[in-house]
């Protein structure tokens, strides 16, 4: 494996690393709907609903990053920006970014839910940024080796950027879930489905359900249809 270390950013992150991180890591692995604005990742950070784990060469140059986003009052976090430099990617970075973020966030923060969002393989859109965007098995097959599971919604992703729209036909995953919220290892409590995806869309989209907004709605209907949703495994 690349000879890499982890560094941690929360708050006011040194803005040289934010910006090579941003242009050579996140860009390059994320299309633009996928990605917030530069500026607005550094007021979520300072705003401390974000947290980050960036992997960094001996001479300090940043080739992965793993964010974390906090929704305290229910306790719920979402997994994002989960990327390594395309030149470096299938080095064992990945794996590492999680080997030491995921335990010190658990340990920090103690969420109910940890959430995060996939691309469908099977889905029409699936691969349309082009290779150096991932391959969304192989993504997949690395949260399913983290344990994750899928809920069976239609779930589409908020607007990221003014004018950038919403991506549908995506898969939201479990990575994990206390006993809290998942008394069974194969179900979790819609409740904490239906509160992420609320504060989730109102965060980036600046404004609560609004009763016009039918694909919202459709979303929060069926985290809503029973009292708890199977998690399914990936394949």
């Amino acid at each position: 494996m690349t000879e890499v270390s982890i560094r941690f950013l929360r708050g006011e992150p040194d803005e040289k690393t934010l910006i090579t991180l941003y242009d050579t890591v996140i860009a390059p692995s994320f299309v633009a709907a996928e990605r917030e604005p530069l500026d607005r990742l550094r007021r979520v950070l300072a705003a401390d609903e974000l947290r980050g784990a960036i992997a960094v060469t001996p001479d300090g140059e940043p080739v992965g990053a793993l964010f974390l986003e906090w929704f305290a009052d229910i306790r719920a976090a979402l997994l994002c920006y989960f990327a390594v430099r395309p030149d470096l990617r299938g080095a064992g970075i990945g794996r590492l970014l999680v080997a030491e973020a995921a335990p010190r966030w658990r340990a920090e923060l103690g969420p109910h839910a940890v959430f995060a969002e996939a691309g469908d393989p099977g889905a029409a859109h699936s691969g349309a940024g082009g290779p150096d965007y991932g391959d969304d098995d192989a993504r997949l097959r690395l949260y399913a080796g983290f344990g994750a599971r899928r809920l069976p919604i239609p779930y589409l992703m908020p607007q990221l950027s003014p004018g950038g729209g919403r991506l549908a036909d995506l898969l939201l995953l479990v990575v994990e879930a206390d006993e809290v919220v998942s008394p069974a290892p194969d179900r979790i409590r819609s409740a904490i489905v239906a509160d992420f995806v609320e504060r989730y869309f109102a965060r980036q989209e600046g404004s609560p359900l609004r009763d016009d907004d039918g694909r919202l709605g459709r979303l929060l209907a069926e985290c809503r249809r029973a009292d708890s949703l199977p998690l399914h495994a990936l394949h």
